[in-house]
């Protein structure tokens, strides 16, 4: 009885998201490993399985990093290039932000899910 290959689920995403860093000129190995983690605000096993193919971000996670690697959504997540047919998309809507701003985004995406959303709460406060 001939037996069934098992697919890896998110061995796509891992490819496309290496492809991703790549453009965005980050350092390959460990270092990739540890600055997706460090900008992403998440752990180095959490970025270590994404770039393996082990796992996948949650949804909200997903939208951050097409953003920040400027790519589109759909092509990261299911391999559909957007209708240019290019990886890169512009990076407007960040690249209008002043430096201080960007440096407020990175800060935050360093944070827990309860002390980002403490700063969110404390923002809109304002």
């Amino acid at each position: 009885m001939p037996t069934k290959k098992t697919v890896n689920p998110y061995a796509g995403f891992a490819d496309r998201l290496q492809q991703a860093c790549d453009a965005a000129d980050i350092p390959g190995g460990r270092a990739r490993v540890s600055t997706v983690a460090a900008h992403f605000g998440v752990s180095t096993e959490s970025a270590r399985q994404w770039l393996k193919g082990q796992s996948m971000p949650e949804t909200s996670r997903l939208t951050d990093i097409a953003e920040e690697l400027e790519c589109s959504l759909d092509w990261l997540v299911l391999g559909r290039l957007p209708a240019s047919g290019q990886l890169r998309e512009p990076g407007a809507a960040y690249k209008s932000l002043t430096s201080e701003e960007r440096a407020v985004i990175a800060a935050m995406r360093r944070l827990n899910a309860r002390r980002r959303a403490a700063l969110v709460q404390l923002l809109a406060e304002n």
